[in-house]
């Protein structure tokens, strides 16, 4: 049976909730940090995705253009991510994570564990998978209602167990199809500007 406008209604204040408490726990656990979530937030995506045009970047991750370049500014500076010139247009940078910036991610993914686990103290691991289940089951499907297949070491039910952070092997079916995204989205930035310059051209 399909799911239900009520329950769909539910569904929405439930992670309109999760979202909100979130933001308290991630702001009163995390501390004095050096980065801000959001700056973290882009090198998980980068450690997760591989190496982005910082416009494709802004799309997938929702920040506006100044707001990433900000961001970006950041973490250039501190050494968490470099540019590099794409191998496809040498006219465009990819933004690529640095391997201090992995170790930043692995660092915050092991204090947020920790203080997780503290925060669900009265829970049995039955509970904690239980959940994660869920919160990976409806991630895909969000994913996939966008035409967007996960690319980080999480799955959902029926995939592959894991969520360690851990390498990847370099001819998984998972960095294959980062690899084509990947690719896809350099052919869609290269027809971008080809047909921006197109009409400046008509313009003038």
């Amino acid at each position: 049976m399909p799911v239900s406008h009520d329950t769909a209604v539910e569904l929405v204040r439930d992670l309109l909730e999760l979202q909100r408490v979130m933001k308290r726990v991630t702001k009163t656990d995390a501390g004095p940090r050096r980065l801000n979530p959001t700056a973290i937030a882009l090198l998980y995506y980068l450690d997760s995705n591989g190496p982005r045009r910082a416009t494709v970047m802004a799309a997938e991750t929702g920040l506006g253009p100044s707001g990433l370049s900000r961001q970006l500014a950041v973490l250039e500076e501190e050494g968490h991510v470099e540019r590099t010139p794409d191998p496809d247009d040498g006219r465009a940078a990819l933004v690529a994570i640095t391997e201090r910036g992995r170790e930043q991610v692995r660092t915050v993914l092991e204090e947020d564990a920790q203080r997780l686990a503290a925060r669900l103290e009265g829970w049995d691991e039955d509970q904690a998978r239980a959940s994660r289940g869920a919160i990976n089951e409806i991630t895909t499907v969000f994913l996939r209602s966008l035409g967007v297949e996960r690319t980080t070491s999480c799955r959902g039910p029926g995939e592959p167990e894991g969520c360690d952070g851990g390498d990847r092997p370099p001819g998984s079916a998972t960095n294959r199809r980062a690899a084509d995204r990947m690719n896809a989205d350099r052919k869609n930035a290269r027809r971008q500007d080809a047909d921006r310059e197109h009409e400046g051209e008509i313009a003038r």
